[in-house]
């Protein structure tokens, strides 16, 4: 049993936490950035677009914002798609996908089935509804490991993913490799939106 002593200190432990707690998920103001609940949903899209002197890669609402978490790119919406989608592109009309996809800078999301290293290249692979076929992604060798473009060294980052993870990448597109479709210069998101 907890003497009387422990017990309070207990106590103000507790409510020292979760005043911490309350005070990290209210630290915005809510007149900055907010939607208008009478503003047209265009305006609303707008306000809720971050600005390029913004933070990125801090989680609203539970996910990350559709722009990219390098403070090195614009912070244009960037295009989303699963893993399945990009595979089923590719599949039903290659040329098509590689007009759609190649070189453009998007954002994949999908479950990992896991990381590995060939020689200097580090890289995720993401399922997809077909067992017998992933996206993968070429992970650079620097990576965005926190708010405000935090780096770090890939494998730092990589061992944050571990497998069957929702996981998202943002990366250019590199067409087909063995019939799986390929990502080059990919970041690890926070993870999947």
């Amino acid at each position: 049993m907890l003497n009387r002593t422990q017990q309070i200190l207990i106590a103000i432990v507790a409510v020292a936490v979760l005043g911490m707690l309350w005070f990290a998920g209210n630290d915005r103001r809510d007149d900055v950035g907010g939607a208008v609940p009478d503003a047209p949903a265009d305006a609303q899209a707008a306000a809720s677009a971050v600005p390029a002197s913004g933070v990125r890669g801090v989680p609203r609402n539970g996910t990350l914002d559709p722009v990219s978490i390098d403070p090195q790119r614009p912070a244009d919406r960037l295009p989303q798609l699963q893993a399945d989608a990009l595979l089923k592109a590719y599949r039903d009309n290659a040329a098509q996908a590689d007009r759609d996809y190649l070189n453009q800078y998007l954002i994949v999301e999908g479950v990992a089935s896991g990381i590995r290293r060939e020689g200097e290249q580090v890289f995720v692979d993401i399922r997809t509804n077909d067992p017998g076929a992933n996206v993968r992604a070429l992970l650079l060798a620097r990576q965005i490991c926190g708010p405000a473009g935090r780096e770090c060294e890939v494998e730092a980052r990589a061992t944050m993913v571990r497998r069957g993870q929702k996981v998202a990448v943002e990366c250019n597109g590199a067409g087909l490799a063995d019939g799986m479709p390929l990502l080059r210069d990919c970041l690890l998101r926070g993870g999947a939106n």
